[in-house]
């Protein structure tokens, strides 16, 4: 530690000292532009030519230390890395990521997958969600098995309509009908009485449903949909995404990942939206192509007239040059176009 410790004086005494040799030939130029302003007009063009020579001069000698400093920085930099060791045991032992992995499991219904795991990493697995899961499965498992079997759906989410047509696939359109008595009144609105109606309709067709109005109601795929939307609104229920956000973060990245055997393309290199389908859209999000940092409501994006974004940060330090406490106020070129502009003309952009 004492050894990195001297090694970063020296390193500031470096930066020190080219410091003041950058402002003393910055100096001596300011110096040299004030003498050639004094000259009489026959001979400023010679003086001109001279003051160039000044510039160009100082200016390689400024870059030639430039180099020098930065070598040093980077030889520092490898001293810190060898001193302090990077414990990656921390990145991958993450218990938060090592519980959504957990539920993952539990999610797609993989109970001995999801044990073994939360043994093996040392987590505490709750019963009562195993239990949660499993039941929501078993329910998923009878619904989805002929003959379908709603009676555990209807349990848990008290739904009505199901347990309705099934009766009456099976005959028993008096059971079906007093079920409806029972359970509709409490759906008797205005918003749901249009459907209460037309599904009231189904007994005059109870003799022959498969050739009904009725029929695609007991289409297969009627069932699969339904399945599916019992376990979405079980998830919900438990405060869960109707899908696991494991499985969407690892299918956005495997779609977005380029084919074998194509190169990037440098086109592509400045656009941040990554083409995904519409089931993986959740909420826009812009980062900066210029500092790539993500937007925020303090940071915003900005469009300049030529139609490239920025966020805010960066246009502010693009009208001001690069030096810190200038004033933002000057034209700029944009960094991907030649077309000028002021930090004026740039308009917020809404997501």
């Amino acid at each position: 530690m004492d050894g990195l410790v001297r090694d970063c004086d020296k390193l500031a005494k470096h930066q020190t000292v080219l410091n003041n040799k950058t402002l003393h030939a910055i100096d001596g130029l300011i110096k040299a532009m004030e003498e050639v302003r004094q000259t009489e007009e026959s001979e400023r063009q010679k003086q001109l030519v001279k003051l160039k020579s000044q510039v160009d001069k100082a200016q390689g000698q400024v870059n030639e230390q430039l180099k020098d400093l930065y070598t040093t920085v980077s030889k520092y930099g490898k001293h810190v890395e060898k001193a302090f060791k990077l414990d990656l045991t921390v990145v991958s032992a993450s218990p938060a990521f090592a519980d959504k992995q957990s539920v993952h499991f539990l999610r797609e219904g993989d109970f001995s997958a999801a044990s073994a795991f939360a043994s093996e990493a040392q987590l505490d697995l709750p019963a009562h969600t195993q239990q949660q899961f499993s039941e929501m499965y078993a329910t998923v498992a009878a619904m989805r098995t002929d003959p379908h079997d709603l009676t555990k759906a209807l349990q848990w989410a008290d739904a009505a309509r199901g347990c309705r047509a099934g009766l009456i696939e099976m005959g028993q359109t008096t059971e079906a009908l007093a079920y409806a008595r029972t359970w509709f009144q409490r759906f008797a609105s205005a918003e749901h009485m249009a459907e209460i109606q037309h599904l009231m309709g189904i007994f005059i067709y109870a003799r022959d449903l498969r050739a009904s109005p009725y029929a695609d109601m007991f289409d297969s795929r009627r069932w699969e949909d339904g399945a599916r939307l019992f376990a979405r609104a079980f998830c919900a229920h438990l405060g869960l995404a109707a899908e696991s956000p494991l499985g969407v973060a690892a299918g956005a990245g495997a779609r977005a990942l380029p084919v074998k055997r194509v190169e990037w393309s440098a086109q592509d290199e400045l656009a941040v939206e990554v083409p995904l389908p519409e089931n993986m859209r959740f909420h826009s999000v812009f980062a900066c192509p210029v500092s790539k940092e993500q937007a925020s409501s303090a940071n915003p994006p900005m469009m300049m007239p030529c139609g490239h974004v920025v966020c805010r940060a960066s246009l502010e330090r693009l009208a001001r040059g690069v030096r810190p406490g200038a004033v933002a106020s000057g034209r700029f070129k944009c960094p991907y176009c030649p077309s000028m502009s002021t930090l004026g003309d740039a308009k917020r952009v809404y997501f």
